[in-house]
């Protein structure tokens, strides 16, 4: 009787998958069988350009929880596929067209956002592929403010919901998988370290190697159907220290993450991509003629949200923003 109800539960889980990405694909790809597995690899094609929002947003609270801040930023950037790399992995350039960053320590005022107009047409060439990529990237043509810190960091978050869902040398992510598959790092322990200076020096970011990512299912966004991989990585810790003259600021925190990437069934681009990660901090500012340093312990939760649009709603978008106005 078990084994009859376990059979009737497969078939009809089969039947329900057959039928959500049949009606999706009907006239635009093919339909997949429940017994065949999901396409995930990365595959659009050379000289093709794509369209992506990326919002963060970050919500500080004391230790009693109630906020007493907050940052936004908001980027607009293509994507656009070049020849492989000698390895034979994708290889794309990123150019930002916009970017903005705010902040306030008001609980009850928003933080307002403000555009980096260097950030304009910014470019990176890299592979998301690479799991050291971060650390071959140059930002030293930004200029040294907080926003242009912020600009790094949102230009790593771009690449965030592809870290999990591509095959690397210590991430063995397959081209194509059966629902349910996980992945798991191989790397084990190690430090990413960073820079920004003289703002931000001798700062690094320390990975526990608990990160994996997973094939949940199959689904339909923005009318496109989607494979649907959740990822998390767990354990890791952060220590910062910042010379904001005249104030001296050392920052160490704690931090998991979870996400999905919505990978698009046709040619595995990223469609969308979901993103929480609380960071528990305690925090050591050291203000002019104080000899000890005022101690902080607080939580940042940390949300990202990528969406890909289309040309038209991505210039329209950006229109309306304004370069280098609050908004």
């Amino acid at each position: 009787m078990k084994t009859s109800l376990t059979i009737l539960t497969a078939i009809a889980t089969g039947v329900l998958l057959l039928m959500v990405i049949s009606e999706a694909s009907k006239g635009n790809s093919r339909t997949f069988e429940v017994a065949e597995p999901v396409p995930l690899k990365l595959r659009y094609q050379v000289g093709k350009t794509l369209y992506y929002r990326l919002v963060r947003h970050t919500t500080m609270y004391g230790m009693d929880g109630s906020k007493f801040g907050e940052h936004r930023a908001l980027a607009y950037f293509t994507r656009t596929r070049l020849q492989d790399d000698s390895q034979g992995r994708v290889t794309e350039d990123f150019t930002w067209k916009r970017f903005a960053f705010g902040q306030s320590m008001n609980p009850d005022a928003p933080a307002q956002l403000s555009c980096l107009k260097e950030a304009d047409n910014f470019s990176l060439t890299l592979c998301v592929q690479d799991e050291d990529m971060l650390s071959k990237l140059d930002f030293s043509n930004l200029p040294r403010t907080m926003d242009g810190f912020w600009f790094m960091v949102m230009s790593w978050d771009a690449v965030t919901f592809d870290g999990l869902v591509r095959p690397q040398k210590y991430f063995p992510f397959p081209d194509d998988a059966f629902i349910g598959t996980e992945t798991k790092s191989t790397r084990g322990p190690h430090d990413f370290q960073f820079e920004y200076p003289p703002l931000v020096t001798d700062s690094k970011y320390s990975f526990s190697g608990k990160s994996s990512s997973r094939l949940l299912g199959v689904g339909v966004i923005k009318d496109i159907p989607c494979a649907i991989v959740e990822f998390s990585s767990l354990g890791n810790t952060i220590t910062m220290n910042f010379d904001l003259d005249p104030v001296e600021l050392r920052t160490q925190g704690f931090e998991n993450f979870w996400g999905k990437t919505y990978l698009s069934l046709e040619d595995g681009r990223v469609v969308k991509g979901e993103l929480v990660a609380p960071v528990a901090h305690v925090q050591d500012m050291l203000m002019p003629g104080q000899d000890e340093p005022q101690h902080m312990e607080f939580l940042a939760l940390q949300k990202l949200d990528l969406e890909m649009l289309v040309r038209q709603d991505f210039d329209s978008e950006i229109k309306r923003s304004g370069p280098g106005e609050d908004h």
